[in-house]
């Protein structure tokens, strides 16, 4: 199952736009994968250093992945859509979404 974690500096992002923002992630995610369970965390951290308004994180077990790329291309995508259809003023074409590989301990 998908599990988004979004960091979100509090003093530029106000609550209800992470709220829009998690309900938006999860709708399109559970679209895209298939997979209705996909909770999201969102959170302010207390300590942040050189960070983004906004960064968004979706991990997901490599077995269910099939194409990387193309996963990576729709989500992108359909969260651009999402953006410009509401209007939605954190999200920056310039952060890249990418796949970052880790080793499982347990499989």
């Amino acid at each position: 199952m998908p599990i988004i974690n979004i960091e979100f500096d509090g003093q530029k992002v106000k609550e209800e736009e992470i709220k829009t923002l998690s309900d938006a992630v999860h709708r399109i995610v559970s679209k895209i994968t298939g997979i209705e369970d996909v909770p999201v965390y969102a959170n302010d951290s207390q300590v942040k250093v050189a960070v983004a308004p906004i960064e968004i994180f979706i991990r997901l077990s490599d077995h269910k992945i099939t194409d990387a790329e193309k996963l990576i291309s729709d989500i992108k995508s359909k969260l651009s859509e999402w953006k410009t259809e509401s209007n939605f003023s954190h999200l920056h074409e310039k952060r890249n979404l990418h796949r970052t590989n880790f080793r499982q301990r347990d499989r």
